[in-house]
């Protein structure tokens, strides 16, 4: 008879496929619920870290806007207060009053770069314009409907962007009332510019009104489109002043697909066009602007997925490591082969770290060389720099030399008359006199080879009053040719800095020269290089100042920038400063510039004491 199955067996292996379907789901429940959890963190983390660059490049492009405009504003106020201006309104049927208004108007836009500037008069009515030879032009146009005409009339200034209703082309009017309400001259600024900026950035822009009407956008198919349907009294009045012509300004397509307080999803774009991004905001202060900024989100989601899976992959290695410790007794001799690897990935590592260190030893040798090569180069900048200014000082120089060089001539002429009178005494009078003048000619040569030679950076005591002597003899025929004074303070007494001599004199000769060309566009002046001692610091001050116009603001910004100069086209390469100011770090100090109260610049050298 055939054996009856055993009951508690089947009942056992029930049991066992219970628990093992129990754990499987467990296990899949659990991976799935840390793949979520991951997802969601990386995202909400990722869109957050997207915002706060889409915020930050925001309130840049709003500070980039609202800076491009404002430095037109001067502009047409300026323009308002020209007589020629007045005139022409006084007397609008003059020719001669047109055509020196037109011939002013087209001036000043060209040099403002803007894109146009009309004279209205009281009526709205265009008397010139810059582009008055345009077959598009300004002129004869009646503007009375703009509302920075009558804004303008009414409070002194008004303010518009709009599509030119003569031309077609967009832009923002900048307006300013005449004297007397006589009229208003109006200044057009292009934005294309800066509209084709957004388009080669990363991320979208737009620029939107009051009302929400955008104007501006890096997408094309966006531009005058609006962020929400308009009310009919808004398109009411649009068509009054014809902001945008006569534009059907449908509205954009907005289909949030996440919003927060913190965060905003949409899907955005046109019919046929969608873009699903981050959505961040920024008003631009002042004229009811609002500029938004459109993320594609695709990356982000795209790295919480990676993460998700990362997750997911971590919690399984987790099991795994779990069910290896649990069959760990059972696995001796795996563990063993383990170890063998082990060991075998720890030789190959120690190798892998030799050959890696030899590497690294490559570049440290690599980046040796770099530096003195980098070191060769400074000393030929800074000896490029000593040759030319003395390039520069050449007419000085030669005007010093050819002075004794004329009396040498003259005394050999008047000496030889003497020998052949027999006249002894007087002959040899003008031998000493020429003796006199060739050492003179011999301490300017020997002055100008020191500073002309080639050195090395060698740090060394240098006695600051020889550092001043000869400086101020290199540059005192330059000073006396443009008719200015050095002034040189005594030195307080056995002052010496730690530094180069040739390196110090080139420093204060720079120094020393650009005063004298500052005080030389005054007329003339007073250059003054004196020397003081700043215990606490250890250092001594070098201070050359002068009595020229002074630096800008933007001239101080960028001082010791290379190739930047405030002289005329060859009169200077814009090195002098930087090459000053890296002598002066190499040597341990440093070189500072700017304004002294009583007018003029000053330049402070600042050098260990020795």
């Amino acid at each position: 008879m055939p054996k009856p199955p055993n009951t508690e067996d089947a009942t056992a292996a029930r049991r066992r496929w219970r628990r093992s379907l129990a754990l499987l789901l467990g296990v899949l429940l659990g991976g799935a619920a840390v793949a979520f959890g991951a997802w969601r963190l990386s995202l909400d983390l990722a869109l957050a870290q997207t915002q706060d660059d889409a915020q930050r490049h925001l309130r840049f492009v709003a500070h980039e806007l609202t800076g491009a405009l404002d430095k037109y504003e001067a502009v047409p106020q300026v323009l308002a207060r020209h007589p020629a201006l007045a005139g022409l309104l006084a007397q609008p049927a003059s020719p001669t009053r047109v055509a020196e208004v037109n011939a002013l108007l087209v001036d000043v836009a060209r040099d403002a770069a803007a894109a146009a500037i009309f004279l209205i008069d009281a009526n709205g009515q265009t008397l010139a314009s810059s582009n008055w030879r345009d077959a598009q032009t300004f002129v004869g146009q009646n503007y009375a409907y703009r509302p920075y005409f009558r804004d303008a009339m009414a409070s002194g200034g008004g303010h518009f962007y709009a599509r030119g209703s003569t031309t077609g082309t967009p832009g923002y009017f900048i307006a300013h009332r005449l004297d007397q309400a006589a009229g208003v001259v109006v200044l057009k600024v292009s934005l294309d510019e800066m509209e084709s900026n957004w388009a080669r950035s990363a991320g979208d822009l737009m620029l939107a009104d009051a009302r929400g009407v955008v104007f501006l956008a890096s997408r094309p198919e966006w531009k005058y489109r609006t962020l929400r349907p308009l009310t009919a009294a808004a398109r009411a009045e649009l068509h009054e002043t014809q902001q945008y012509g006569d534009l059907p300004l449908a509205s954009l397509v907005r289909e949030p697909t996440r919003a927060s307080d913190d965060l905003r999803v949409e899907r955005v774009g046109t019919a046929t066009a969608r873009l699903r991004a981050l959505v961040t905001e920024q008003p631009v202060e002042g004229r009811g602007w609002t500029l938004l900024s459109f993320t594609e989100i695709r990356g982000a989601e795209q790295i919480a997925a990676g993460r998700a899976w990362a997750a997911a992959l971590g919690w399984v290695s987790l099991l795994l490591l779990l069910a290896y410790l649990q069959l760990r007794r059972r696995r001796a001799r795996e563990r063993l082969a383990a170890q063998g690897e082990l060991r075998a990935a720890y030789g190959s590592l120690e190798a892998r770290i030799a050959e890696r260190t030899q590497e690294l030893q490559a570049r440290v040798d690599e980046l040796r060389r770099t530096e003195r090569t980098l070191r060769a180069t400074q000393d030929e900048l800074v000896q490029a720099g000593k040759l030319a200014v003395l390039g520069q000082m050449a007419a000085s120089i030669t005007h010093e030399i050819n002075q004794p060089l004329a009396a040498l001539r003259a005394l050999n002429d008047n000496a030889r008359v003497f020998l052949e009178r027999g006249m002894q005494a007087d002959a040899e009078g003008n031998l000493e006199a020429i003796d006199n003048l060739t050492q003179r000619i011999a301490a300017i040569v020997a002055q100008l080879k020191g500073f002309a030679r080639r050195d090395e950076l060698r740090v060394q005591p240098v006695p600051v009053v020889t550092a001043f002597q000869a400086a101020v003899a290199l540059v005192g025929a330059e000073a006396r040719r443009q008719r200015v004074v050095l002034a040189c303070p005594p030195v307080p007494e056995g002052l010496a800095v730690l530094g180069q001599q040739v390196r110090v004199e080139q420093v204060l000769v720079n120094l020393l020269r650009n005063g004298i060309d500052a005080s030389a566009e005054q007329g003339g002046g007073t250059v003054v290089l004196q020397a003081e001692v700043d215990a606490a610091a250890g250092q001594a001050l070098l201070r050359v100042t002068d009595d020229g116009p002074g630096l800008s603001d933007d001239v101080q910004a960028r001082l010791f920038e290379p190739f930047f100069t405030t002289k005329r086209r060859g009169e200077g390469l814009g090195l002098g400063l930087s090459i000053s100011a890296s002598i002066a770090n190499a040597l341990g100090g440093s070189l500072q510039g700017g304004n002294r109260e009583g007018g003029g610049a000053q330049f402070t050298l600042r050098l260990p004491l020795a």
